[in-house]
């Protein structure tokens, strides 16, 4: 039987709060998968997750966020 751990990935306006390059981008997923892996989780994939979101007095404004999940499993 495996155990799965899901971690989300940095966001987009995570990435570039600090200097938006790919090598951010890059770097940061890197820590995260090499975060885990130490703690025993092998990489199983990263999947994206879109939600959307609804602002306003009216709720007229429409905000759609893309994300994405590192799916980490073991055995248990």
């Amino acid at each position: 039987m495996k155990q799965y751990k899901l971690v989300v990935g940095p966001t987009t306006s995570q990435i570039l709060g600090k200097n938006g390059s790919n090598a951010d981008a890059v770097n940061s997923f890197q820590a995260i998968i090499s975060q885990y892996t130490a703690q025993g989780w092998n990489y199983h994939s990263m999947e994206p997750i879109t939600t959307t979101q609804t602002k306003g007095c009216f709720n007229s404004q429409t905000i759609t966020t893309t994300f994405y999940m590192i799916v980490f499993e073991k055995d248990a």
